[in-house]
């Protein structure tokens, strides 16, 4: 069925994503793991780095490419479990407990952002600011708080050791957390595929076992754990069997 799309609408198609490890011999011990999701890593001593949020960049950036020729004009709808890997913020993140209360020092240059609409200060809503000095230092929590409208000079820069449960205003980087601008930030892989004009979302938390691939790994692992494997190049050779041999009426 062709979808009625109105003008700007782009049809969606849903692609979903998953990971899954093959140990070696099939035993829950210490040693080499093959990891598959489109790209087979081995991790471990002397191996592969454990996967992360950078080579899962790379992986969808090859992706989007096949989807692209695939399906011009059309737009993805990448569906992710809950993970360290798709839950990693950009390196420039706001986060305001890892500011000082004054400008410059040793703290993380943060990326620009926008005054929240929220902002109590309506005067400051909608105005960009930008998280460093002229001269390049980064700007601290009192200036930030002040050039959104509020005033914090008698304020601490963060409570110790912990913010207590019935203040919302007992320091600065509390305070400043609780903004819309830090609060409501874009994952790395997120930001990621919406800048490639692509949409993603994530499956519930705890494993819920939504996502269709589930089937074709089960087909897999079973087919893989009835045959013996010696070594763990034999073990290798069967991952790739069995990830490629997978009848296509599995995953339905």
């Amino acid at each position: 069925m062709v979808p009625n799309l109105n003008p700007g609408e782009r049809e969606i198609i849903p692609n979903f994503h998953d990971e899954c490890c093959f140990h070696a011999n099939d035993k829950n011990a210490e040693g080499k793991v093959v990891q598959d999701s489109t790209k087979i890593i081995f991790p471990g001593s002397g191996g592969n780095a454990w996967w992360d949020a950078e080579q899962l960049l790379k992986q969808m950036e090859h992706v989007m490419q096949i989807f692209e020729a695939a399906h011009p004009g059309k737009q993805s709808l990448f569906i992710f479990d809950q993970s360290s890997a798709h839950a990693s913020l950009p390196p420039d993140v706001l986060k305001a407990f890892e500011m000082n209360k004054s400008d410059g020092g040793k703290q993380r240059t943060q990326c620009d952002t926008v005054i929240p609409m929220t902002n109590p200060a309506v005067e400051h809503c909608g105005k960009p600011q930008k998280m460093t000095l002229m001269d390049g230092k980064p700007k601290g929590l009192q200036r930030v708080l002040e050039e959104c409208g509020f005033k914090v000079s008698g304020l601490c820069a963060k409570c110790s050791p912990v913010c207590p449960i019935d203040d919302q205003n007992c320091c600065c980087a509390w305070l400043l957390s609780q903004q819309d601008d830090f609060k409501n930030q874009l994952l790395l892989l997120k930001s990621f595929i919406k800048s490639r004009g692509h949409k993603c979302i994530f499956l519930p938390k705890f494993h819920c076992e939504l996502n269709p691939i589930e089937m074709y790994w089960g087909w897999c692992k079973y087919h893989y754990c009835e045959v013996e494997k010696k070594t763990f190049k034999e073990a290798k050779e069967a991952v790739n069997k069995y990830l490629e041999s997978c009848p296509k009426e599995v995953i339905p």
